[in-house]
């Protein structure tokens, strides 16, 4: 466990001080996070979708057990932001920070590590399953948001705000890669491997540049400003939703609800997937939305300390 998620501080760290060295702005840790969001994450997406077999698909009480985790976990997010003041859509990054997980670069290898080979799979479609709708909600209560508010201003009326809302979603580059995935997989259109290789290549920067960028913003963060009982109320909740109640609520439903049974490599996967810490990736959505950066970058290195605990025991009690 210890040399699967070493690398993990280690890429923030060597962000953080490369930060100090150079005296990296938020600009620039913006910019990064562009990268991310409109290159290396798009591509990483589409080539997972485009490469999931639609036969393999069909995992119905995973699915169900995984998705109501990850919904009761954004309203539970989101109520606890709006119980601190804050509301839509600024309420949607600590929703987000609640549900969205390392499910890519922490948790598929830990599920191939403690599963094998064969967990490959059920681990590629939770990730999905975690990535997709937790990035296409966000994307859409800030679009819809933004636009209904700019039709409030200009007197258009609110069908044109969510047809403008959609048409932003449906654009976005994030949006598009899952879109054309799902198209090349189930139309089953071999990829030319010129075009896997390039969406390889550039995928697998997504996470080591998120975290990376990560360790930016924390060697920007004001350490001291969080020492608030205001601000530490915003975080603590949502690391005990995202550690310790999604994966709960992943349990319950996929044992008592969907009848999974606990030595199924799918439901060791579901609740591994869920119990899997705050994403970096959320500090992506922070930092383009300018919305809780600071107490993000503190909550996920938090969640990362606290999973250090709870994993090894869920893997101790269910992948043994």
């Amino acid at each position: 466990m210890l040399e699967i998620v070493a690398p993990i501080f280690a890429v923030i760290l060597a962000g953080y001080l490369f930060a100090l060295w150079r005296g990296v702005d938020k600009a620039g840790t913006r910019l990064l996070n562009e990268y991310v969001l409109y290159g290396a994450l798009p591509a990483l997406l589409f080539i997972a979708v485009a490469r999931a077999d639609p036969a393999e698909l069909q995992q119905w009480s995973f699915m169900g057990a995984t998705l109501a985790g990850i919904a009761v976990a954004f309203v539970l997010g989101a109520l606890a932001a709006r119980a601190g003041g804050t509301r839509m859509p600024n309420a949607a990054i600590p929703a987000m920070a609640a549900s969205y997980g390392t499910t890519g670069y922490m948790g598929v290898p830990i599920l191939i590590t403690a599963l094998g080979v064969g967990a490959a799979v059920p681990a590629a479609i939770a990730t999905i399953l975690h990535n997709v709708p937790v990035i296409m909600t966000v994307i859409l209560i800030n679009d819809l948001l933004a636009r209904r508010d700019g039709a409030k201003s200009t007197g258009t009326g609110t069908g044109a705000a969510v047809a403008g809302a959609l048409k932003a979603t449906l654009t976005n580059p994030l949006t598009v890669a899952v879109v054309a995935g799902v198209l090349v997989s189930v139309a089953g259109v071999p990829i030319p491997r010129s075009v896997s290789l390039f969406a390889d290549f550039l995928g697998a920067a997504a996470g080591p540049t998120a975290l990376f960028a990560l360790g930016l913003g924390l060697a920007q963060l004001d350490a001291s400003a969080l020492l608030d009982a205001k601000r530490i109320g915003r975080i603590l909740p949502l690391i005990g939703i995202k550690v310790v109640i999604q994966p709960l609520v992943t349990f319950v439903v996929a044992i008592y609800g969907l009848g999974m049974d606990t030595s199924d490599p799918w439901f060791v996967a579901a609740l591994i997937m869920a119990a899997q810490p705050i994403g970096a990736g959320v500090f992506v959505f922070a930092s383009k939305y300018q919305h809780l950066e600071d107490e993000t970058s503190v909550a996920i290195i938090a969640s990362l300390f606290v999973a250090l605990v709870t994993l090894p025991l869920l893997l101790a009690l269910y992948a043994t």
